[in-house]
């Protein structure tokens, strides 16, 4: 969060990086940020990754990303965009349901292979 506003906070930002577009960026980091919220919010148990913590993940990035918006409005140079908060919803979304679905069969993978090593 910390860099995401960090980053909303500089004056003129230019392009992103690597070629993606402005919304490309806000997908990217809010992917991010919506799967490290299911993370915490699951306590890092991938069993607590359920459908409720998941679309609390995504609402919180959206929430985030609407603040982060707002904030622009009062740095020189930045203007609010409504669709960066939709670009930021999207990828809170997939952040959070890929994170959780990592994890998911990560631990399916894990408990099959210890399950095949005991006698």
């Amino acid at each position: 969060m910390g860099l995401i506003f960090f980053a909303s906070a500089l004056p003129d930002p230019g392009a992103p990086p690597g070629g993606l577009s402005d919304k490309g960026a806000h997908v990217v980091a809010y992917a991010a940020l919506g799967g490290t919220l299911v993370r915490a919010l699951a306590r890092g148990r991938s069993a607590s990754m359920t459908p409720a913590r998941i679309a609390a993940a995504a609402v919180l990035a959206t929430l985030y990303g609407l603040t982060d918006e707002l904030h622009q409005r009062f740095v020189p140079g930045r203007t609010p965009d409504p669709l960066d908060v939709a670009a930021d919803a999207l990828g809170g979304i997939a952040g959070a349901v890929a994170v959780a679905v990592a994890a998911r069969t990560w631990s399916s993978i894990r408990r099959s292979r210890l399950a095949h090593r005991r006698p």
